[in-house]
């Protein structure tokens, strides 16, 4: 009986002596950077819909939340390619906009949420969204290499 419990054992901890620690997803660490990066950004969203799933989930964020399923305001940006833009209920302000790979193929939308003093520009608010956007584009080989370790 000992024999066993010492093999059980032995087993037990070789398994965890070669776990690997979590590591973020390259989606993750974009979303890091960028947050580190754009200290006028308050919230950075990646909603996609990962490869061979069929719903469009949160991937990435500053807010948890990952995996919530896309509501329908963010189903909308995505069917109409056009950017939402709302004031959240502490006054700053949310776009939400298509988010393209390298290539600029549409693979998800971004909700970035943006400090926004009252009597902002909203249209500056978009044009800053857009930029951040084109950031993120030229980082993203691939929707598949969102889900790969962070490099």
């Amino acid at each position: 009986m000992k024999r066993i419990i010492l093999a059980a054992t032995a087993l037990l901890l070789s398994g965890a002596a070669m776990a690997q620690p979590w590591a973020p997803s390259y989606a993750q660490s974009l979303v890091d950077k960028t947050l580190a990066a754009h200290p006028e950004l308050t919230i950075l969203a990646l909603h996609v819909t990962p490869p061979a799933a069929a719903d469009n989930v949160i991937v990435a964020s500053n807010i948890g939340r990952i995996g919530k399923k896309a509501d329908a305001d963010d189903l909308s940006v995505l069917a109409s390619g056009k950017p939402r833009v709302e004031m959240t209920k502490v006054g700053d302000l949310s776009v939400e906009l298509i988010m393209r790979d390298v290539n600029a193929k549409t693979i998800g939308v971004i909700g970035a949420t943006f400090r926004f003093a009252g009597g902002g520009d909203k249209a500056l608010a978009v044009q800053q969204a857009e930029r951040l956007r084109d950031e993120l584009s030229a980082q993203t080989p691939s929707l598949e290499a969102l889900f790969e370790p962070a490099r």
